[in-house]
């Protein structure tokens, strides 16, 4: 993501279904770091993805950064990753950058739509002060807010569920390609006439 990208998305002045802002913090704070879990879980669970952006005030939506001590605590993929999917099942997939803006530097964590099943928190938080995050729990971004909470009605429950059905039918059709036992779509059938399709040409041509 580039500055000017941020920056963008900034401009918009509030988070979105696709963007959650969080302030600046240590990975090694654990309230801190369970926070951030539960936002990466709600992206994996929402269609397409989605970025959690670290360093910005959430309500005035200003680039704080983090200062150096915070910054090289996410700056190593292995470890965050390390960290978030030791909750995780399956693991959250996603990218890390440290994006500069107004001279203060952010982490901007890019989230993957989950591959073939949502991404549950799956062992509980060693941090007895935490109560954003349940064992079992499913997190994902709220319809009607965004925000992410576990799932807060059978509508987002039954949007979950139709995106699993989706990928896992897709990923059946590929396989029977590959495998040969199912042909590739053919293009679709003109429903007109020869006379229809004839007629159409010529005005074309004309």
């Amino acid at each position: 993501m580039t500055s000017e990208e941020l920056e963008k998305l900034l401009k918009v002045g509030y988070e979105s279904h696709g963007v959650e802002f969080k302030g600046p913090g240590k990975r090694t704070d654990k309230d801190f770091l369970a926070r951030v879990i539960r936002a990466v879980l709600g992206m994996s669970n929402r269609r397409d993805g989605g970025v959690v952006i670290i360093g910005i005030d959430s309500k005035s939506v200003e680039p704080i950064g983090l200062n150096p001590e915070e910054l090289v605590s996410w700056n190593s993929y292995e470890d965050v990753a390390s960290s978030i999917n030791e909750y995780a099942s399956p693991s959250a997939r996603f990218d890390i950058e440290i994006v500069e803006l107004s001279e203060r530097k952010l982490v901007v964590l890019r989230i993957y739509q989950f591959v073939d099943i949502p991404v549950l928190f799956t062992k509980d938080y060693n941090y007895a002060k935490s109560t954003v995050l349940r064992r079992g729990g499913c997190y994902v971004r709220a319809r009607h807010k965004p925000e992410t909470s576990e799932i807060p009605s059978e509508e987002e429950m039954r949007e979950l569920l139709n995106l699993a059905i989706e990928i896992g039918v897709r990923r059946e059709l590929d396989r029977a390609i590959r495998m040969g036992t199912l042909a590739p779509s053919p293009l679709p059938i003109d429903p007109r006439t020869n006379e229809e399709r004839f007629i159409s040409e010529r005005e074309g041509i004309e």
